[in-house]
Formats: C-alpha cells, sequence, structure tokens
C-alpha cells in the first residue's frame, strides 16, 4: 500500500495534468455542444422564415391566379345574365317566341395604371383591340359603373372614369323613376351629383341611384351610388342630390367591358330623327 501511494506521489504531476485535461476537454464539449446547438437553431430559423416566406409568395401568387379567374369567370356569368339580352318576342296571340338575341357582352379587364385624386382622372386597362375593346365602350366593377373607354390600343385602353368632370351618364332614382345627369364636380372621388330632378320629386337618403334606359354605355339597373344628401334652393326648380358612389376607385382593380351589340343600330336611329 505504501509502495503505491508512493508511486502515485511521484506521478502527481502527470495526474494533476490528466484531471486538468479532462475538465478542459469537459468544458470544449460543452461549449461545442451549445454553439452546436445555436447554430442548430439559428439555421433552423432562417430555413423556418426561408419556408414561410416561399409558402406566402406561393400563396400570394395563386391568389393572383384565382382572382383572374374568378374575374373571368364573373364575365362569363355576366354574358349570360338576363340583363345581357334583348328580347324578340311578340306577345300576341298568333305567335309567341321566347328566344331572346344576346345584346350586352362583358370583357374582364385589370386596372394598370389610374388616378382618383386628381381634378381630372383616367385608367389605363390591360385590353385593347385584339381583345374585342372599342372607344365608347361603357367599363363596370363588381359594385357599380365605373366610366368609358376613351382610346384604345393593339393591347390596352384608356377610361375616363366618373370622377372626371368631362365624364357624364343618366342616372335614375330606382324607387321614384325620377332623372337626369350625373357629373362629379372636382371634389372627392367618393360623391357626384345627380341633378336636373324637379322640386316636387320624392327623394329618400339612402335610395339607391342606377344606369337609365337613356344611356347607351350602359345596361339599364347598374349601381352608379346611394342618395346621401340633397338640397334645393329657393329660387331654384331642380334637386341637387349628392350621390355616394357605389365604386370605390380608391381600390378597384378588376373592371368589365361592355359591348352593346345593338348600339350602332340604335345611334342609325337616332341619326334619322328630324332635328326640328
Amino acid at each position: 500500500m505504501r509502495n503505491l501511494l508512493a508511486y502515485l506521489y511521484r506521478i502527481r504531476i502527470l495526474i494533476l495534468f490528466v484531471f486538468l485535461e479532462a475538465i478542459a476537454f469537459t468544458w470544449i464539449s460543452a461549449s461545442r455542444s451549445y454553439q452546436r446547438s445555436v447554430f442548430i437553431n439559428s439555421a433552423n430559423s432562417v430555413t423556418g422564415g426561408m419556408l414561410q416566406r416561399t409558402n406566402d409568395v406561393e400563396e400570394y401568387l395563386d391568389l393572383v391566379d384565382q382572382n383572374e379567374k374568378l374575374a373571368e369567370e364573373n364575365a362569363k356569368l355576366r354574358n349570360q345574365s338576363e340583363g345581357s339580352f334583348f328580347p324578340l318576342s311578340t306577345d300576341t296571340t298568333t305567335v309567341i317566341d321566347s328566344s331572346n338575341a344576346i345584346r350586352y357582352t362583358y370583357i374582364d379587364a385589370e386596372i394598370v395604371s389610374g388616378s382618383y385624386r386628381k381634378a381630372r382622372n383616367y385608367m389605363t386597362i390591360n385590353r385593347g383591340s385584339v381583345h374585342g375593346v372599342e372607344k365608347g365602350m361603357g367599363v363596370i366593377g363588381s359594385k357599380g359603373i365605373v366610366g368609358v373607354v376613351k382610346d384604345v390600343s393593339k393591347h390596352f385602353s384608356t377610361v375616363i372614369p366618373l370622377i372626371n368632370p368631362s365624364f357624364s351618364v343618366s342616372g335614375r332614382i330606382k324607387n321614384s323613376g325620377y332623372f337626369g345627369p350625373v357629373l362629379w364636380n372636382n371634389n372627392n372621388y367618393q360623391y357626384a351629383y345627380l341633378t336636373d330632378i324637379p322640386r316636387y320629386a320624392k327623394i329618400t337618403k339612402g335610395d339607391t341611384i342606377v344606369t337609365d334606359s337613356r344611356s347607351l354605355l350602359f345596361p339599364m339597373g347598374l349601381t352608379i351610388g346611394y342618395i346621401d344628401s340633397y338640397n334645393l334652393q329657393e329660387d331654384q326648380n331642380f334637386f341637387a342630390v349628392k350621390i355616394n358612389l357605389a365604386t370605390d376607385f380608391a381600390s378597384i382593380h378588376h373592371v368589365y367591358v361592355i359591348e352593346d351589340k345593338m348600339k350602332l343600330e340604335v345611334q342609325n336611329l337616332q341619326s334619322q330623327q328630324d332635328p326640328k
């Protein structure tokens, strides 16, 4: 036993060295494990973030694609709607023909640029002559009318929206039938005015203003807006009706261009009327 203790005493420096080496190795291993853990966690975080962003981009692109397909489907549905047809039936005792001729067709489009806070606002859409768009065609959105096509190139068209003082459309109070021109006054893109409504007309706040049959731009009955307020000065015989526009020109993106297949026929007939 004494020899063993003496031997251990002689190699005490070596034992101390080995002991300290073991401690150092343990510390290094622990440190490396921590660093490795930190690295793995960081890598996982970065990878997870990249995957999340990739997934977000894929979802966004998929949503854009779905919106485009939805707009196309809406255009098809509008083309098949009752308001797109012109009745050919003759309600007599001898002939009953329930067939209809298509009067209106709809071309879906997207607004690629536009303004809504200027004194004269314009839009550009990604449809042109190759898509069947022509100058003078009406343009609508999902909530109401938008404007009229001004100029057309091969693949694009400019649109004069309702929020441009050079644009006007015949509007009608839905519940009373009184009608007049709808105009914008360069003030607020959310409002326009229905004018020439006689002072004896019954007007109700919140009533709907729709397109009138006198307009060749749009089918009858499309929403223009809703009555916000109205006033009549003592020396005037007509109301000025303030309309809260149905179309939000600050956020609108998808639109539909309307082709009236009987517009030329109506215009030719009207041009033959005696100017007297």
